[in-house]
């Protein structure tokens, strides 16, 4: 069994920073869970908005909750057979290198270079060595907080326990402090600052070619953590794609295929915008699990429309819409040029169907299309 110590603001020193809508003590409740802690005991006042929103969150996750206001309480939460994840105050932790040395068996305390690590922010040992502001501690050596004022800072006092008892180390590489994914918030000013950088390494780099991926991640990340902050604005982006295909299916039913495949393309720059507030709100070790795969549900408006858009006989209807979807299809199998990239971005197609149906019939701008998605896939086989 482990335990998770998180520091909360005492009453009145004011609010915790946050990283894109989550407050560091969050953060660090959600790295606690990677960890393997079934507890969290949170150090201050729970009644700070930060002690009342880790509470919710704690127990969202199924993990107990309790509030302490001096160290001497920890003994008797923790049995001698039990072991205490303490984590530094402002500490932001999201490295998967310190995730998996404190999740390997047997307690540990991570530390780095002393010269790297008090630039960093983090408390220095020695000469050699500095806290990297995390460690694991037996529970049988909290006994020894009972020797020390009621009103020391349980973090501080737990390092120097450990390091008493020769608690065993493990050493974080330097350059891992550069990365921003293990690094000390202390201020909102910090934390304003760090969180575009956090955005843009969880959202990861886009092909400018894949147009409406750039185009749903350069929205979300423009908004900052407002799109975070707000509750709904998942479902409403979810809303609105369902009606935008909706509404390319309404018009082709009465024959407006310029307009329907005008909606389609919109709708998939609504759908990436989806994923990438998707992929920020499960941030840094949550999945977004099978969502990418509703993308068949774009592909299938497309199929419709297409069928819809030919005023022909049926097997003239179908074929061109099932050639233009089956390259597609076979494209995203396919390592493309970054010149080929947009070919098979829906959007792209969606809007060169539309344009070309300005100019010549539906009929042909769907097969003009499907012969560019036999052309790409040719080109990437001989690749």
């Amino acid at each position: 069994m482990r335990a998770a110590l998180i520091a909360l603001p005492q009453a009145g020193e004011g609010d915790l920073p946050t990283i894109a809508g989550k407050s560091i003590a969050h953060r660090q409740l959600l790295f606690a869970r990677e960890v393997g802690c079934d507890s969290v005991i949170a150090h201050g006042s729970g009644a700070t908005p930060d002690g009342i929103g880790l509470r919710h969150a704690a127990e969202k996750l199924g993990l107990r909750y309790q509030v302490i206001t001096n160290s001497h309480a920890l003994p008797g939460i923790i049995g001698d057979d039990e072991s205490l994840l303490v984590l530094q105050p402002g500490l932001l932790p999201e490295s998967r290198t310190a995730l998996d040395l404190l999740r390997a068996e047997g307690d540990r305390v991570l530390v780095v270079s002393a010269g790297p690590g008090s630039s960093a922010g983090f408390e220095r040992i020695d000469l050699d060595r500095a806290w990297a502001g995390a460690f694991s501690i037996p529970g049988q050596w909290l006994g020894k907080l009972a020797s020390l004022p009621e009103d020391v800072a349980p973090h501080g006092a737990l390092l120097r326990i450990a390091l008493q008892q020769r608690l065993p180390e493990a050493r974080l590489a330097d350059g891992m402090l550069d990365d921003g994914r293990w690094t000390i918030i202390d201020t909102e000013e910090t934390a304003r600052a760090r969180t575009l950088d956090w955005q843009n390494s969880h959202l990861g780099k886009t092909n400018p070619g894949a147009i409406s991926r750039w185009l749903g991640k350069t929205a979300i990340a423009s908004l900052g953590s407002r799109a975070l902050d707000t509750p709904y604005a998942r479902p409403a982006l979810l809303a609105l794609f369902a009606f935008l295909l909706a509404g390319s299916i309404v018009a082709g039913l009465f024959e407006r295929p310029v307009l329907g495949f005008v909606l389609v393309a919109l709708s998939v720059s609504v759908w990436e915008s989806f994923l990438a507030l998707s992929r920020l709100v499960v941030a840094p070790f949550g999945r977004i699990g099978r969502l990418p795969v509703l993308r068949f549900l774009i592909d299938a408006a497309l199929l419709a429309l297409g069928v819809m858009a030919i005023d022909s006989l049926f097997h003239r209807s179908i074929f061109p819409p099932f050639v233009l979807v089956g390259g597609l299809l076979l494209l995203d199998r396919c390592s493309l040029p970054n010149w080929l990239e947009p070919l098979r971005d829906r959007m792209f197609i969606a809007v060169s169907i539309a344009a070309l149906a300005l100019f010549t019939t539906p009929e042909m701008a769907i097969m003009l299309t499907g012969l560019l998605m036999i052309a790409a896939n040719i080109l990437a086989s001989r690749r």
